[in-house]
Formats: C-alpha cells, sequence, structure tokens
C-alpha cells in the first residue's frame, strides 16, 4: 500500500491488520511446505515463500517507519491517547516482524538442503505426532474461519472506536471538557482491554525459580503461566494457575502457542543452562556485601564503580570462554552438528554466513576516573562480548590498555603485535535479535599503598547496538561511546556523579559534557580473505583478529576429525588428539597462543608458496607445532592465567622460558621433557581424549 495523502494511525492501523492477514496464511503455508519433504515442487516453494517474507517484511518495515513518524498536531480528526495508541501498534507491529524473521531463517537458502528438511520432518513427526492423530480438516477450517471471524471483530472495534470519537467531536464542541474526561476513560479502557488480549500470552517455565525478593513468582519447571507485563531490564510478570502473580526472569519463559513448534529450527538455543546459573551469580552479584561495597562507604571510589561483571562470569566457570564458544555443537535432537558441516567435494568446512560478521577496534577512552587517592593502579582492561541488554550472548575477549597522561583518565589501545593487548578484534553471531550489540566493560587492576593485595574494579561499560532502529547493521566508522556506571544490567547510573554536581549554569553544564567518560571504537567489515575465515567459524563468537587463521584451521581440522575420516558416524567413542582437546583454553592463554603462532609463522616460512596455500599442510604444521612446543608448557603447573596481575604473568614467563633455554640447548622441545630439572604434572589419559560428548557440546545461546 502507498502512503495516504492525509496519513492518520486510523489508516495506519487498518494497513497493519491487512499484513497480519497476509502473516499467519503464509505461516501455515510455510509450516505445510516444511513438513512435507516428498512435495513434488517443494523447491520452488520454498523459494517463493521465502521472497514473500522478505517483501513481507520490507512493507511492515516502511509502515513501522511512517507509523513512528506521525504526530499528535498532524492527525486529520483529534484522538485522546495518541501517543499510547501508536506506541501499540509500533509494537504489534514489531512482534510482527520477530514472526517473519523466524520463518525466513527457515526458509534461507544456505539452509534448505535435504537433509536439514528431513531432520527438521523427524522432529515435527515426533513431537506433533499425537496432536496430528486428533485433528482433521474440519477442524482447522473451523479454526481459520475463528481467527478470520476474531480479526474482523477487532478490525470493527479498532474502527468503530475512532468513529465515535468523530461523532462526539462534530456533534458536541460546546460541551468539549466535561465530555474529554469521559470519552478519555472509554478510550484507556478500551485502550487496556487491547493490550490485556495482546499481552496474555501463555508460557511454559524453563526451570523451577524460587522467590527471592517481594514481588517475585515462585515457579516449577513445566508450569504454564500467563503474561501481564514486561519490563525493559528483563523481568516480566506473570499470572500461575492459582491467580499469583509476581516477577519473573524472561529467560526462564518460553512462550505456549500453538504451531510453535513448527516455527522452531532444529539449532534454535533451547538449552537451559544460561537462565538460572547466570541470573543467580549476577544477582548474588549485586547483592552480596564485598570489598567494593566497603570502598563506597568510604566513599573512596567513584559512585558509578562496581565490581566488575564480565570478571565474575569468568572467574564462575567456562561458559563465557573459547572452551565453551570454540566447541563443537550438536543439534537439539543430538544426532548430528548444528554448527560444523563438511563439503566432501572441497574437502573443507562448508561455508556459513551470519547476519552480524564485524570486526571491531577499541581505540580510545577517556576521562575515566581513579579509584581513589590511596590506591595504586596496576593495569587497564576493557572485556568486550556481545550483549542484548538481558544476558551475554558470546565469550568474553579481554584487552589491555595503555595510560600515558599524567592524570591517568586517557586509555590508549595501539597496535600491538602482544595477543593480549591488541585492540583489533572481532565478533560473530547468525541469529541475533534486534538488541543484540557489543557490549565492553572497562576495569582496572589497582593495589592499596599499603598493600600487595591486587583487586580489579569495574569503571564503567559502553554499549553499541548493531541494528539501527530501520532494522539495517550500523555502518562502517568510528564510534564515539558514553560510559556508564554501575553494572551492565543497571541503567542511568553516571560514573561520577560529582562531574555534573560542580555545573551551576546551563553553560556550566554544556561544558561538563566534555569531562564525561567516553570510549571510542571502529566496526569494519571483513576482507575476503578474512571473509573464507570467518565463514568456517561457529554460529557465535568473538575473539582476537590475530587468532583468526588458526581458528579456521582448527575448525577445518575438527571437520576431518569428526566427519571426514571417521569409520563410523554414529560412534561416540574418544580420540586421540591433544590439539583438540588443549587449543581451545590456549586461546584464553595470549602469552601461549603469541608462541604457538610466531612458532608456526617461523616454520611457515621455510614452506614454498604452493605449502602455504595447501590447507592440509597449514593444518599439519599447526598440530606438529602445538604438539611440539604448546602441549608440554601446559602440564608444566603454570600459574593461571590472571590478565593484568603482573607478578603472575612474570611468573609464567620465567617458566616458559626456561622450558625453551631447556629445549634449545638439547635441540628439541621433546628431548626437554626428559630433561630431569623441569617438572611436570602426573599424565592423564584426559590429556590426549578428545570426547566426542563434552560439557560444551550443548549451545548456550
Amino acid at each position: 500500500m502507498g502512503k495516504s495523502s492525509n496519513p492518520s494511525l486510523k489508516q495506519y492501523a487498518k494497513e497493519a491488520d491487512g499484513y497480519k492477514k497476509k502473516l499467519d496464511k503464509l505461516q501455515k503455508e510455510c509450516a505445510a511446505t516444511l513438513k512435507n519433504p516428498s512435495m513434488s515442487d517443494r523447491a520452488e516453494k520454498l523459494k517463493t515463500q521465502y521472497q514473500e517474507c522478505v517483501d513481507l517484511r520490507n512493507d511492515m518495515t516502511d509502515l513501522q517507519k511512517r507509523i513512528s513518524e506521525l504526530t499528535k498536531s498532524t492527525e486529520p480528526t483529534k484522538i485522546s491517547n495518541f501517543d499510547g495508541k501508536k506506541e501499540d501498534e509500533l509494537k504489534r507491529l514489531n512482534n510482527f516482524l520477530t514472526q517473519v524473521g523466524e520463518m525466513e531463517k527457515k526458509l534461507e537458502p544456505d539452509l534448505t538442503e535435504e537433509d536439514y528438511f528431513k531432520k527438521i520432518q523427524e522432529d515435527l513427526h515426533s513431537e506433533e505426532e499425537g496432536y496430528e492423530e486428533e485433528e482433521d480438516v474440519e477442524e482447522e477450517k473451523g479454526e481459520e474461519e475463528a481467527e478470520e471471524e476474531g480479526e474482523e471483530c477487532e478490525e470493527e472495534e479498532f474502527s468503530d472506536e475512532y468513529e465515535e470519537e468523530e461523532e462526539g467531536y462534530e456533534e458536541e464542541e460546546g460541551s468539549y471538557e466535561g465530555s474529554e474526561n469521559e470519552e478519555e476513560e472509554e478510550e484507556e479502557q478500551a485502550t487496556d482491554e487491547e493490550t490485556k488480549a495482546e499481552t496474555r500470552i501463555n508460557y511454559e517455565v524453563l526451570h523451577d525459580f524460587e522467590k527471592q525478593e517481594k514481588g517475585d513468582l515462585s515457579v516449577k519447571k513445566g508450569e504454564i503461566v500467563t503474561l501481564c507485563s514486561v519490563r525493559e531490564d528483563g523481568w516480566w510478570q506473570c499470572e500461575n494457575a492459582q491467580g499469583d502473580t509476581g516477577f519473573l526472569p524472561k529467560t526462564f519463559l518460553k512462550q505456549h502457542i500453538m504451531y510453535s513448534d513448527l516455527m522452531q529450527e532444529d539449532d534454535s538455543p533451547t538449552s537451559p543452562r544460561t537462565g538460572k546459573a547466570l541470573w543467580g551469580s549476577v544477582k548474588k552479584a549485586l547483592t552480596e556485601t564485598s570489598a567494593t561495597d566497603v570502598l563506597h562507604a568510604l566513599g573512596a571510589v567513584p559512585a558509578g564503580f562496581r565490581e566488575p561483571t564480565c570478571a565474575k562470569l569468568l572467574a564462575l566457570d567456562d561458559k563465557h570462554t573459547h572452551v565453551n564458544y570454540s566447541s563443537v555443537k550438536l543439534s537439539n535432537s543430538n544426532v548430528f552438528y548444528k554448527d560444523l558441516f563438511y563439503n566432501p567435494i572441497t574437502q573443507r568446512v562448508r561455508p556459513r554466513t551470519a547476519r552480524i560478521q564485524k570486526t571491531v577496534t577499541i581505540t580510545e577512552a577517556k576521562n575515566i576516573p581513579l579509584p581513589g587517592s590511596n590506591t595504586v593502579v596496576i593495569n587497564r582492561l576493557a572485556r568486550l562480548c556481545l550483549f542484548d541488554g538481558n544476558k551475554f550472548l558470546s565469550n568474553i575477549v579481554t584487552v589491555q590498555a595503555q595510560c600515558t597522561d599524567k592524570e591517568g583518565k586517557i586509555w590508549k589501545f595501539p597496535m600491538k603485535a602482544n595477543s593480549l593487548e591488541s585492540p583489533e578484534c572481532f565478533v560473530r553471531i547468525s541469529e541475533p535479535n534486534n538488541q543484540t550489540g557489543i557490549l565492553i566493560e572497562l576495569s582496572v587492576i589497582y593495589s592499596k599503598k599499603d598493600s600487595d593485595q591486587l583487586t580489579e574494579l569495574s569503571c564503567g561499560w559502553a554499549f553499541k547496538r548493531m541494528f539501527e532502529e530501520n532494522g539495517a547493521l550500523i555502518l562502517n566508522k568510528e564510534y564515539d561511546l558514553n560510559v556508564n556506571g554501575g553494572t551492565p544490567f543497571e541503567k542511568n547510573i553516571e560514573v561520577d556523579p560529582t562531574i555534573s554536581r560542580r555545573t551551576s549554569s546551563k553553560f556550566v553544564s554544556m561544558l561538563s559534557r566534555n569531562r564525561q567518560p567516553t570510549l571510542t571504537i571502529r566496526t569494519g567489515a571483513a576482507t575476503n580473505e578474512q571473509k573464507e575465515r570467518f565463514d568456517v567459524l561457529p554460529s557465535v563468537i568473538a575473539g582476537k583478529l590475530c587468532y583468526l587463521q588458526a581458528l579456521a584451521l582448527y575448525r577445518h581440522h575438527l571437520a576431518h576429525v569428526l566427519i571426514r575420516d571417521r569409520e563410523n558416524l554414529q560412534s561416540t567413542e574418544s580420540l586421540f588428539d591433544p590439539f583438540l582437546v588443549h587449543f581451545p583454553s590456549v586461546l584464553e592463554q595470549p602469552d601461549l597462543i603469541d608462541m604457538l603462532l610466531e612458532s608456526w609463522e617461523s616454520k611457515l616460512k621455510a614452506k614454498s608458496r604452493a605449502d602455504k596455500r595447501d590447507l592440509e599442510i597449514l593444518v599439519s604444521t599447526l598440530i606438529s607445532t602445538f604438539t611440539e612446543w604448546i602441549y608440554p608448557l601446559i602440564h608444566m603447573s603454570l600459574p593461571s592465567y590472571k590478565p593484568g596481575h603482573s607478578k603472575t604473568l612474570q611468573e609464567r614467563t620465567t617458566i616458559i622460558n626456561r622450558f625453551l633455554t631447556q629445549a634449545s640447548a638439547k635441540i628439541s622441545a621433546l628431548s626437554a621433557l626428559l630433561d630431569p630439572t623441569l617438572e611436570f604434572e602426573p599424565f592423564d589419559m584426559t590429556e590426549v581424549a578428545y570426547r566426542m560428548i563434552g560439557a560444551h557440546c550443548i549451545a548456550t545461546v
């Protein structure tokens, strides 16, 4: 539909109703096509339906933009509660766009292969078998007719509501003040009823949840609750079957509606591991008394400083590390892998593009306050990951900053060969939501002047969404981001409120903005060479750009070992491969990965140009380098790697240098393994046994 000469919210609402009917019809058609692999013209239908989804999404995005541009003053007729109705329409369209996006993911050409649809059909058959036996054609027709009647009634109610308002204003201009209150009450009541009808959706509880604070709702796994209202912080108000209401974290809920299984991918995230553990740890971090709380009470640190959320998650377990996100993931059916596909013709991992696939370079942070006068700052860190405002979506990457100014408030991130200090990172996620973006948390490692104990403290965080308001990806350019205080789960917290309190006039207030903490980042697109490597990575991952080639070769080796070279693809027997076992954990230790890459590149210098382009030679050289130099070091009782802890890093460097000295004197690293002066951990079979079904084979996002 084209734009009206006198656009109004009423006209746009009717246009949205039309798109809703198209969406419902398209959903049923797509579900029927996906369920029937024996359909003669199935491939053509899938292609057509995919294009219909794209067209419908574009139309609804255009309508959403037009509605957002409406103002109360430009409405042809006066409408009470205009802003509320406008917001409701925008929310409704956003819901439609989400559903269309889900359908597009099912129908994308890259995913519409026979094996994939066969798996979809098997899952659907097992889940819907009982339901299909009870359903007949007449009942389906009855449902369709009831839905159409309901839609017509909704449209008539919405239309009547506007017509009544118009008549009221035409007939009773003289008694405007008295009638306005009445009409507003009626409008608000009608709006509340409509909103209530739309939002009261049933949800299934994914995990047990015990009431932790006043206002929470205790529920059990599998219980069905009704949504009452939502909040921006991710806690939703729900009502259980007994009529009790309270708040639940939205990550504990899964929408419980008819046909929902038909629109769910085999590789969509359903693991219960992200919700309770994450929210429990975060709420504990926000409520327990810590050293930071004591410093706040004494006024020793800026009010916006907190214990670092990213550091706490990394210390809690390895869910937000390369160890988890680099590991191959099983599909929901546990029959095969969801993010690793092998092309036997090219003998390589089959490339899979991602919606978000960008390089991110951290360049500078300004006006970052110091912890306090009685402290000594040892190091400054920036931690980067994907985040959507409610949960962490990827592993966490750490970058060490430098400080050169006398006041110590300007952080620099120069290009470095050292991987810990390298500010060039990348992020990749195949299926982001509209709120997905890059989170960067800044923190300092400091000690008191009279103590050697090191403490890490968050100096604030910055966030950049990956999508514009119209749904398009952000441009590749430099961005200056405001640094917020508190944790990433807190809103509208200043890093140092005293900066704004010092102002005495509007002019001084404007000048004070230049003293507010900011972070500068630069986003970019991958080069052709980088894109080839990005396309073989897992569906969700973040990392240093200098690791990219090694990560890609690791993925190729995974495909060779797990798919190409296995005699029995159904076997889950452990495989002998120290490289697969330990490489992901080495990515969390920059001193070891630097050593690996340096030694590997040194070996490649002796290779011919043809060998440097040969995938098999590149992989075998990387593995031999790893086995010779890195595998022994992993088992030399190295202190745990702690970014920014200079003393610990120096201890590691001493042990590594001693090993290298002995290895050089004895010509090879293998000889150093037999040196009685070097101490190694006792051998354990788990060092060399790669488990097909390990702790990280289930998707966490």
